[in-house]
């Protein structure tokens, strides 16, 4: 979601901004400089090729380097090796994937999809992580065989840029602008016409549903072909009609009328102080049914719950950084997302909007904004919501102590300033009250939550995170622990009765933690829940875990590069014991979200896809 900045400016002020913009324009000719912060190193991934390309940097941006002394730096290297660029010409593949580990399942059916930025570099530029162009990964499931397909999102800024060969639109995380003259139309442009319009990379994630296939940014869905992958365009179909980020949720109607899936917008206006959400909901024949929108303050929302009669939000306590805006973002020393910054005078904020008001009992049928009494975070990826028998609402979460744009803690640890320190959360909510309560489920830094999308929305035991591996206690400068890099795959599992009873809620708690690490310098990736093809539907956990996994390989000599790889593992998500290891026949770097169908699609006829073949 792209923020819209409110300010004016003297015209005095605005001739020495043009002088000073025409300097650096010149500057960023003649440097052809790279992003200030970027996290990849361009370099083709291919297991067993080596060839180095170097990449110019932008002047006098030299990040600190991290003490020798400071803990994880050679997992947080292994790590970051999964932030590499790859190239976009020639390296689309469709072939099976053997086991080299196990065997495919036969009761697995489907298809695994995954999308994330995969090329951030062209011609010596170098572009933020976030900001690459989307790759979207399948692998089809059918009769215990696996087919693997990658295939860029053709947007239409990708096809131009591929045409000119170099970075031509401004982006949402990198530093630096391509456009001519950019500090005047960074101030011109972006923040006194509010024209905030960035590129469109297809990067965030891809749903399957209805027959339809999508590839969704920032706000701006792809139709793509469920044959080849191809991009087919925005408004091939319904779900590629309406403007909704990556974020989604599935649930299946109270009342008995079917599955729904609901996308979601989330638009601010800064200069208004105002923000929109619309809510769209789809049939589970692809079509649009109906369009639910509220407004209120300006505020930073980046997914949602689904329940039974809620959709509910996580309004992050943030403000719009003037500061920043106009002592940097404007001078190519800031990116669009840090014009963002935390606002520690108001606590966050959750607000309930009826998804059915007439069948809501009187009084409850307005949207309900309700402050996180006693507990002060920021929240980005939901687990699971649901609606308690008492009236409540219970809201799980992997929560923050503060607020970092976008996920450095994650992404580019460094032990000292950036580690992961993310809590699994719980807060029940009570609406005729107005009243929240907080308790901290676990304290291993966890992400990426994923549940039985069976159970979305209804009382449910198990989640299945991304998790840390290692803590070292009190290493940090402020004396808090510092944690290793997001490496495993943990199911945790709540006490069997639930949230029935009166406060039961509050003291459900915990009752097992399985975790599972794919192993030195092995990196698990976001986790999908695959149902038992044939199993027990009552029974929450009968089924797989799949996701890829990263694979740093050796500790390279000095000046050498890594040797790294992609796998897709399977785990039986009872026991998080491993079934089955794929190894892919390209590296695929560290994605940001995906699904997995139940449908079979992106691989050959079922009849070629039999045990025999």
């Amino acid at each position: 979601m792209i923020p819209s900045m409110p300010s004016s400016l003297s015209s005095s002020s605005k001739s020495s901004l043009k002088q000073r913009s025409s300097q650096a324009a010149s500057s960023r000719r003649a440097s052809r400089r790279a992003p200030c912060r970027s996290l990849a190193v361009a370099s083709p991934p291919q297991r067993g090729t080596n060839t180095n390309t170097n990449t110019t940097r932008p002047p006098n941006k030299t990040p600190p380097t991290p003490s020798s002394k400071a803990p994880f730096q050679e997992q947080y290297a292994s790590y970051k090796s999964g932030y590499k660029s790859v190239p976009s010409k020639g390296y689309e593949n469709a072939c099976f994937v053997a086991p080299k580990e196990g065997s495919v399942p036969t009761d697995m059916r489907g298809t695994l999809l995954r999308n994330g930025p995969a090329m951030f570099e062209r011609n010596g530029m170098e572009k933020s992580y976030l900001d690459g162009d989307g790759m979207v990964v399948s692998i089809a499931f059918e009769n215990g065989k696996a087919f693997f397909r990658n295939k860029f999102v053709q947007t239409e800024h990708f096809i131009e840029e591929e045409k000119q060969d170099k970075f031509i639109f401004p982006s949402i995380f990198t530093e630096w602008d391509p456009r001519d003259n950019a500090t005047w139309c960074r101030l011109v442009d972006d923040c006194l016409m509010g024209n905030l319009e960035r590129k469109h990379n297809g990067a965030y994630n891809v749903i399957d549903w209805g027959g339809s296939l999508v590839a969704v940014d920032y706000k701006k869905p792809y139709a793509l072909s469920r044959t080849d992958l191809s991009t087919l365009g925005h408004g091939n179909c319904d779900l590629s009609s309406a403007m909704h980020t990556s974020h989604y949720r599935i649930i299946d109607e109270g009342d008995g009328s079917g599955r729904r899936l609901v996308a979601f917008l989330n638009e601010v206006n800064w200069r208004t102080r105002t923000t929109t959400a619309v809510f769209y909901v789809f049939d589970e024949q692809g079509n649009e049914l109906r369009r639910d929108k509220y407004d209120f303050n300006a505020a930073y929302v980046h997914d949602f719950i689904l329940t039974e009669n809620y959709y509910v939000l996580f309004d992050c306590p943030i403000k719009i950084d003037l500061p920043t805006v106009f002592g940097q973002y404007i001078f190519e020393t800031a990116c669009l997302s840090q014009s963002i910054a935390e606002d520690t005078t108001r606590k966050p904020l959750f607000r309930l909007m009826p998804r059915y008001p007439e069948r809501m009992p009187e009084g409850q049928r307005d949207v309900v904004t309700i402050e996180s009494n006693d507990k002060f975070c920021y929240a980005y990826h939901h687990v699971n919501g649901f609606d308690t028998e008492d009236g409540r609402l219970v809201f799980d979460t992997c929560s923050w102590d503060r607020f970092t744009l976008y996920f450095q803690d994650i992404v580019a640890p460094d032990g000292v300033n950036t580690f992961p320190r993310m809590r699994l959360s719980r807060f029940v909510i009570d609406p005729v009250a107005g009243t929240s309560e907080h308790v901290e489920l676990d304290d291993t830094p966890c992400e990426l939550p994923i549940v039985n999308w069976d159970w979305n929305g209804k009382p449910y035991r198990h989640m299945y995170l991304s998790t840390s591996v290692g803590r070292e206690p009190g290493a940090a400068p402020d004396g808090t622990d510092v944690h290793g890099p997001m490496q495993a795959l943990t199911k945790v599992s709540m006490k069997e009765e639930g949230c029935g009873e009166v406060d039961m809620c509050m003291l459900s708690s915990v009752e097992s933690k399985k975790e599972w690490v794919p192993g030195t310098n092995k990196f698990a990736m976001e986790p999908f829940f695959v149902a038992r093809e044939g199993g027990d539907p009552t029974d929450e956990d009968d089924g797989y875990i799949v996701c890829l996994v990263h694979d740093a390989g050796e500790t390279p000599a000095p000046g050498a590069e890594r040797d790294v790889s992609t796998e897709c593992a399977i785990l039986d998500a009872k026991s998080m014991e491993c079934v089955c290891r794929l190894e892919l026949p390209v590296f695929v770097p560290f994605g940001v979200h995906g699904t997995f169908t139940r449908d079979y699609c992106l691989g050959p006829e079922p009849q070629h896809m039999s045990a025999g073949n």
